[in-house]
């Protein structure tokens, strides 16, 4: 179920509706990003800003999706509470709506569960990080903002990885669905990874996880994004791979446009990764 970018475009006959919420901690008033989005209309959960129980988070997010007349809905919280949201969401209704949901960090379980439950893409990405982006996104239709760079080690072929599709998110955040109903089935998938926290012995200590997954046994390809703390994740993953006698053929591909810092750009969830 894919839905291209163009469909985003706005057009003087119908203004975008958007939604804004958060699944996982208390989220700032996201002021500056209304404002921007003034061609569209946009709606704000009454309780982003503050503490409520995972259920009441979760109704929000239900009640829009059943509506289903929103075009986007994007999550613009983050921290660690989205685990608590996710088993009070009705996820068959992402499926039957044309609604796409947006969010990263701790929203990484909420994307992959989603994606994993109706087979259509979820988008890793900030609104409130890429707001031109954003904007040129939603108002013209600019693909820009979820075609990040990519190059790969080796003499591996970036054209080779078109028909993978794209699983995983924020490191830590995507463990957390390990041994749950909802963690993804990662089969010839490329497993995209970055982090915001964590230095050189947490991420090692995370890749080793799921390395004693078997994950790295079952992807077509490993991605790594930015890992803010850490800088350069290469030398602490391919040592962590040798050292777990992980697969040595595995391609790795690299960007420095998806994570966490501002101006970071948008990347498909369950689609694949040059579509």
């Amino acid at each position: 179920m894919t839905k291209e970018y163009e469909t985003s475009r706005t057009t003087d006959s119908r203004r975008l509706k958007i939604g804004l919420l958060g699944l996982s901690d208390p989220a700032p008033w996201p002021g500056e990003l209304i404002q921007a989005l003034d061609f569209c209309d946009v709606h704000v959960s009454p309780i982003l800003s503050r503490p409520s129980a995972g259920d009441a988070r979760a109704a929000v997010w239900n009640d829009w999706m059943r509506q289903g007349d929103f075009d986007w809905i994007f999550d613009v919280s983050g921290g660690n509470l989205s685990t608590l949201a996710l088993p009070f969401l009705d996820l068959e209704l992402y499926g039957a709506c044309r609604t796409l949901f947006a969010g990263y960090s701790d929203l990484t379980p909420v994307l992959n569960a989603l994606s994993a439950a109706t087979g259509k893409e979820t988008l890793l990405f900030s609104a409130s990080q890429n707001i031109p982006g954003l904007c040129a996104f939603l108002k013209e239709g600019d693909p820009a903002l979820v075609r990040p760079d990519w190059h790969a080690l080796g003499s591996m072929r970036l054209q080779d990885l078109v028909q993978a599709p794209v699983a995983g998110g924020n490191i830590r955040c995507l463990l957390k669905l390990a041994g749950t109903p909802w963690w993804p089935d990662l089969t010839a998938r490329v497993l995209f990874l970055e982090a915001r926290s964590g230095n050189a012995m947490a991420i090692a200590s995370m890749v080793a996880q799921l390395c004693n997954m078997g994950v790295m046994d079952q992807i077509r390809a490993l991605a790594l994004g930015q890992f803010t703390e850490l800088q350069d994740p290469l030398p602490v993953v391919l040592t962590v791979l040798e050292q777990m006698g992980a697969r040595m053929d595995l391609p790795v591909l690299l960007t420095s446009e998806v994570g966490h810092a501002p101006g970071s750009k948008g990347l498909w969830i369950g689609k694949e990764l040059f579509s």
